[in-house]
């Protein structure tokens, strides 16, 4: 009988010695600051901050992002990586800032516009009708595209930047790219690609 209750107790004393969860000691704190570290690192790579704007700066959002990325653009323009300094959206549009040899970053930048295009609306084969400026076709490999050559309302921007569009059935873009960036081959062929990324 002693026996018996001599191996009760010593259960009972290993049960209570055994830790609940509410006796484990917390997870350890740095941790956490790895992971904190990992947030601050925006999903889009790198963000433009402009100074001289009061609002947080943000990756770009909706139909436009990720169609181009940074790097694209440093590539076919012949830009250096370190030139990059980040996206920002534009409305719906999307626009990737760079260094300038000279100048404002505020007039080195590409951007880039997606619409969509309303279910049972027919496929857009060339740009609006409604913008007041004049085309001319360009060549692009499976996909119709267009340069602006005259903008009646807005003396100077063709001085400034080419002014692409792009459409291949449904998926339509528009691209604006400062001469500070891409000449216009360069241009086009940032073109290709945009309209060739295009979902």
């Amino acid at each position: 009988m002693s026996r018996r209750w001599h191996l009760v107790g010593f259960v009972a004393v290993l049960v209570g010695a055994c830790p609940s969860g509410r006796d484990l000691p917390p997870p350890p704190t740095d941790e956490p600051k790895a992971a904190e570290k990992k947030a601050d690192v925006p999903f889009c790579g790198k963000v433009f901050v402009d100074p001289k704007l009061s609002s947080r700066a943000t990756c770009c959002m909706g139909p436009a992002a990720g169609i181009l990325k940074g790097a694209d653009v440093a590539a076919t323009c012949g830009l250096a990586p370190a030139a990059y300094l980040g996206e920002a959206p534009d409305g719906s549009a999307c626009r990737f800032y760079f260094r300038p040899a000279t100048g404002d970053p505020h007039d080195s930048w590409v951007m880039v516009s997606h619409p969509i295009i309303p279910v049972g609306s027919p496929a857009p084969v060339r740009p609006d009708p409604l913008l007041p400026w004049q085309w001319k076709k360009v060549s692009l490999r499976d996909a119709i595209g267009y340069q602006a050559i005259d903008a009646h309302d807005e003396p100077g921007l063709l001085e400034r930047q080419t002014v692409l569009w792009a459409g291949r059935g449904r998926r339509i873009l528009g691209l604006h790219v400062s001469k500070n960036v891409c000449n216009e081959a360069q241009a086009h062929a940032l073109l290709q690609r945009a309209i060739d990324a295009v979902p």
